[in-house]
């Protein structure tokens, strides 16, 4: 007889301490402004304000040099003054950036004014990841750091379930009321960040900010690799809110309040799957979870070449979300397992600049080819779904069997070094300036 279901989630409720799930649910809340405001970006400048395509691909390009600049700061910084005053600095900036884009779109300011106040937001949001992944680094340990992370994940599309559907409906009434909503809940979780988080650093890195330090990575030839084959499927996520979202409102027809309910149908569909999703990546190991998680993306984006409609968009959904919720937490794992100790946030803020250089020039190469292509979809979503299938192919062929065998046993990248010698997971003397 199988174990009763909440007899394990009553397990996994003792597992982590206090901080994590006031941290998940600030996840959670902030989730909710965010996926009302976020996927209608893309549609606000070209179906309200008239850019093409390639503008709105360009601005969202050009906002992934201000989020990797923000992804490496927040990482920097956490290493070096802390976790928590990081978080607190970044969610007050951020409910500052979201206000901004509110008066801008309510003023009906053109799209440069649009992308600039965009800008400003991808910065500031970029602030806050790094200092909060490495948070849960700190206090969990490597055993448990891939199901801490498919928690964190299953809260944060928990709100992004809810929040597509509100920001579908808000329309109705003001864009810029979305980001409005998406303010309010950043003050909430601030307000609990505040008053309920302590600092989890034991120690923090003494000196300035090099930018030799920084390069000093560059040595972690495994994790140089590694983000490298990521840095191509983030290009196939990066469609996600902008391409597939125009393409599916002004190509297929479907109203804007329908596309927030698919997004819901992802939101829910994570929550839904990401533990199971996690056990499995942790069983098959991390080559095959990288594998499958890039090729059921693949086989995702590629199917939306052949919708008609609603319906069909959402099974492809489904397909897409079935690649996230392998793919993501496993890799976020890696990252925080293949880091030294003392380099937690630098690692993870790398990490973040080729995931937010790839959610922002994933939509440039979408824009583009949507100008040229959306009457091809087959040829369009075909080119864009190979991105997939190359990342599949990428860490399939370059991560090296030791690893593997090993981490069917140990914790994901737990014994691959950091390019210096030293186990990741082992305390190190800083010497650092």
């Amino acid at each position: 007889m199988g174990s009763d279901p909440g007899l394990r989630w009553g397990s996994a409720l003792r597992r982590y301490d206090r901080q994590f799930w006031v941290l998940l649910a600030v996840q959670l809340i902030v989730a909710v402004g965010f996926g009302a405001a976020m996927p209608f970006v893309s549609i606000y400048l070209h179906n309200q304000l008239g850019a093409p395509m390639t503008v709105v691909g360009t601005v969202m390009l050009v906002s992934a040099l201000a989020a990797a600049v923000g992804r490496i700061v927040g990482g920097e910084a956490a290493d070096r003054i802390g976790r928590r005053p990081v978080l607190i600095t970044s969610m007050s900036l951020r409910i500052a950036a979201f206000v901004l884009m509110a008066y801008v779109i309510h003023q009906r300011l053109p799209a440069l004014a649009v992308g600039g106040a965009f800008l400003v937001v991808r910065f500031a949001g970029a602030l806050v990841r790094p200092a909060l992944m490495a948070t849960v680094a700190d206090i969990v340990g490597p055993v448990r750091r891939v199901e801490a992370y498919a928690l964190f994940r299953i809260g944060a599309n928990a709100g992004w379930a809810v929040g597509p559907a509100i920001g579908g409906f808000l329309v109705a009434t003001s864009y810029a009321s979305l980001f409005l909503v998406t303010a309010a809940a950043s003050v909430v979780g601030l307000v609990i960040v505040a008053l309920f988080t302590r600092e989890t650093m034991s120690h923090t890195i003494p000196g300035g900010f090099s930018l030799r330090s920084l390069l000093a990575v560059a040595r972690d030839r495994q994790f140089l690799v590694f983000i490298g084959w990521c840095a191509v499927l983030f290009l196939l996520m990066g469609q996600f809110a902008s391409t597939l979202g125009v393409f599916s409102t002004s190509v297929l027809g479907i109203t804007e309040a329908q596309l927030g309910l698919l997004f819901t149908v992802n939101g829910l569909a994570v929550v839904l799957l990401q533990w199971p999703a996690a056990r499995l990546a942790s069983r098959i190991g991390v080559r095959w979870g990288l594998v499958v998680g890039c090729t059921l993306y693949a086989l995702g984006y590629f199917s939306v070449a052949f919708a008609a409609g609603f319906g069909w968009l959402v099974a492809s959904m489904l397909v897409i979300t079935s690649g996230e919720v392998v793919f993501s937490p496993t890799s976020t794992a890696a990252v925080a397992n293949m880091a030294p100790s003392a380099r937690v946030g630098r690692y993870m803020g790398l990490f973040g600049l080729t995931e937010a250089v790839g959610w922002s020039g994933g939509p440039f190469i979408g824009g583009v080819l949507f100008d040229i292509l959306h009457r091809a979809p087959v040829a369009m979503w075909g080119a864009i779904g190979s991105l997939g299938l190359i990342a599949a192919g990428g860490f399939a062929a370059t991560l090296r069997p030791r690893a593997e065998v090993q981490a069917a046993t140990t914790p994901l990248w737990e014994t691959v070094t950091d390019g210096e010698g030293a186990p990741p997971t082992s305390p190190r003397v800083d010497t650092e300036n």
